[in-house]
């Protein structure tokens, strides 16, 4: 290796790069360069002699393959012209395309990616008569069942809708195949099937790629761990380059035990550590390091950094509720970028999941700051927003045809769109409006049709009726409740982040009724969410805009100044965490981890006081068990009351761990508030049952997960 290179590379990459053969695991911890490291492998390889033709780089993404390339071709020249480089689906499917003789397909295969196999499965349930809809979570189980090695007929459901997608399962691949198409899943499934049918296909590969390079390999499932392990069992030359305290997508099935499966399969595996961090402060790893700490999976590392100390992390909390955390971010950002003479592009800000940019989209058009939103689109503008929104505002004018034709796509089974055209054009002819079409009975139809839209009608009625006597914001969460929309996305494949976007725009409602007081409406707040969603789009134009996005959106990216948001129990960490157990807790804390690292300069994290999403009353939140383990549970003393505020002038930090007040009183403890146990330890109240003398509690504990408690016995201390 020439002498520039080595230059080129602090003490552990060249030690990554120079290592001698045999299996190696590089835990590449965030910023500490592992792409340098992956493609100075290959170069140090080229320069030792060994042929391209013999070297076999993976990748998860075609712009990663690309920026590989181009650095090896400025290092090493033509000479990596004969290596094979790409992603585990390209290179799969060019060795399917030569080694498939008809079985299960013939080499000129269709590929079909995620788009046209929702359209397959959605051709083939409504050919049964079923709901359309539900496509696309076929789809996501279908795609469970083919990484994790499974042709349909070697699936054991365990439940009637498995059994129902089973056979789902079959008639999708028949249709494939008559199609002469694989998905995306079998360029894996069908290369892992052709190595254990053919023993002399495996062979060939063994025996030409004796060096195999994986990039990012925290993100790889179980299928594509197999697949490495029968390839690289000849020559035991796997190098892998990854991240396990950065594997978060659990949810795609990566599984970050890949890292021990390797350990335990190649024994005995070198392991290097990239600790040496080019992108943050000493002072954000140092929380980095700590959240680690915590973790009972990781592998121990303890990340640094030659940068500048910086200034420390800062964890606000005086914010009574998301919409003045959003004001603060807002002007923090404002203050940012004039003191240190910052674009808007140089800051982030990251949350859990997509629901919760509601509050920081309006702050940021209250205040003109530019922003993008990161694979996701305007809160209004979301699907499941703007159908609840067309219920709320039939509430209010039962005469507004667009609102009822968007919900008659939800509630209008057995009437089409020929229908609702000869329903448009009578309504012009009596100069009125579809409902009073629908109600006073001008039009002439037979037979399923006119049942389907008298049941269509009796239903909107009874909505009215049942909802539109209720005061407002209480309303707005009923009319959600009878609207039907819950259940109508019970199947979707988005069907929890739909389900968080509904309730926030209750909770939208919610904050909107007290800052108006006497004055709040539904019809005034449905004018100020029309307000909001017509607003100029701060999407378009300049590129120098602030990051909103959850932290799934930015993972690989980096920014000057990160503000982590909405950092209580049951956000982040996820409720749905708690239910999965310790694994999922686990993925949490990864995330989290990414998160803080995406941070180059500057850090806050902040926390709501009230979730005013969970129940008709603001209720008090419990911070993030990940800010204790890093050492920032220092938040101000919360009051018993929720009372909105305007931001304090500074900021202060005290303790959390005297800010609760003792009460023997069990009458005081009500869902939503967090409670300490003698035994049990801290956690939060889910429900109430006035059973007994005192009733009983539902109470999800940080350590212990759920337990009843009878209040006669149990000795509860308020936390606020």
């Amino acid at each position: 290796m020439t002498p520039t290179w080595r230059a080129d590379l602090d003490p552990q990459q060249w030690e990554a790069v120079s290592c001698e053969d045999g299996p190696t695991i590089v835990l590449a911890g965030a910023g500490s360069g592992k792409t340098r490291v992956l493609t100075y492998r290959v170069a140090y390889l080229l320069e030792q002699g060994i042929s391209a033709s013999q070297i076999l780089a993976l990748t998860f993404t075609n712009k990663a393959a690309d920026t590989m390339r181009e650095r090896l071709q400025a290092l090493v020249g033509e000479a990596a012209l004969d290596l094979t480089l790409g992603t585990f689906h390209s290179v799969f499917a060019r060795w399917l395309r030569r080694e498939l003789k008809g079985f299960p397909v013939s080499g000129d295969f269709s590929i079909y990616d995620e788009e046209d196999s929702v359209a397959l499965l959605k051709a083939l349930l409504k050919e049964h008569g079923q709901e359309t809809k539900q496509a696309a979570a076929f789809r996501r189980l279908i795609s469970r069942w083919k990484n994790a090695g499974l042709e349909w007929q070697h699936v054991r459901p365990t439940t009637p809708d498995e059994r129902r997608v089973v056979e789902y399962f079959r008639l999708y691949e028949q249709r494939l195949r008559a199609a002469n198409a694989l998905d995306f899943d079998d360029l894996l499934l069908q290369t892992e099937q052709l190595f254990l049918r053919d023993s002399d296909v495996l062979a060939r590969y063994q025996s030409r790629y004796q060096y195999i390079l994986v990039d990012e390999y925290q993100d790889t499932n179980p299928l594509q761990y197999r697949i490495l392990r029968l390839l690289a069992a000849r020559h035991r030359n796997l190098f892998v380059v990854g991240d396990d305290a950065q594997s978060i997508y659990g949810f795609r099935g990566a599984d970050v035990r890949n890292f021990r499966y390797l350990e335990r399969d190649f024994a005995p595996v070198r392991i290097i550590r990239l600790e040496q961090n080019y992108r943050s402060t000493p002072q954000i790893l140092k929380v980095a390091n700590a959240l680690l700490e915590h973790s009972e999976e990781a592998y121990p590392k303890q990340l640094f950094t030659r940068n500048p100390e910086g200034p420390p992390p800062f964890f606000y909390s005086a914010c009574r509720d998301v919409r003045e955390e959003a004001l603060f971010v807002a002007q923090k950002i404002r203050e940012e970028a004039a003191r240190h003479h910052l674009r808007y592009k140089d800051f982030a800000v990251l949350y859990r999941t997509n629901a919760y940019s509601r509050a920081f989209e309006e702050a940021f058009l209250r205040n003109g700051i530019p922003y993008r939103l990161v694979g996701s689109i305007s809160f209004y503008r979301r699907e499941e927003v703007k159908h609840f929104t067309a219920f709320l505002r039939f509430l209010v004018n039962p005469h507004d045809d667009a609102a009822l034709l968007r919900i008659a796509g939800i509630l209008g089974e057995g009437v089409g769109d020929l229908t609702w055209a000869r329903l448009q054009e009578q309504a012009q002819i009596e100069e009125c409006s579809l409902w009073a079409v629908l109600t006073n009975g001008t039009l002439s139809l037979r037979g399923p049709v006119q049942r389907a839209l008298a049941t269509f009608s009796r239903r909107l009625e009874a909505f009215r009726e049942q909802v539109g006597s209720w005061p407002f914001p209480d309303q707005v969460e009923e009319a959600l409740e009878r609207s039907g929309l819950l259940s109508y996305y019970e199947r979707d494949e988005r069907a929890a982040e739909r389900k968080e976007n509904l309730e926030e725009l209750v909770a939208a409602a919610r904050e909107y009724a007290r800052r108006q007081g006497e004055e709040a409406s539904l019809r005034g707040f449905l004018e100020s969410v029309a307000l909001a969603s017509a607003t100029e789009d701060p999407e378009k134009g300049s590129e120098d805009r602030v990051w909103l996005s959850t932290v799934h959106g930015v993972k690989g990216l980096e920014f000057h100044t990160v503000f982590l948001v909405g950092v209580v129990e049951g956000y982040f960490p996820h409720s749905y965490a708690w239910q999965e157990g310790a694994q999922a807790l686990e993925e949490e804390r990864r995330i989290f981890y990414v998160a803080l690292t995406r941070a180059r300069r500057h850090l806050y994290l902040s926390a709501p006081q009230y979730d005013l999403r969970s129940g008709r009353e603001p209720q008090p939140t419990l911070p993030s068990r990940f800010l204790r383990d890093i050492g920032l549970l220092r938040p101000p003393k919360v009051s018993s009351a929720y009372r909105p505020g305007r931001w304090a002038a500074s900021p202060t930090s005290e303790s959390y761990d005297s800010a609760g007040f003792s009460s023997s009183d069990p009458t005081l403890i009500k869902p939503g508030m967090a409670i300490e146990h003698s035994h049990f330890g801290r956690g939060v109240v889910l429900a109430r049952e006035e059973n007994g003398a005192l009733g009983v509690v539902q109470v999800r504990f940080e350590k212990v997960g759920i337990k009843k408690l009878d209040l006669r016995y149990a000795k509860l201390r308020l936390v606020s």
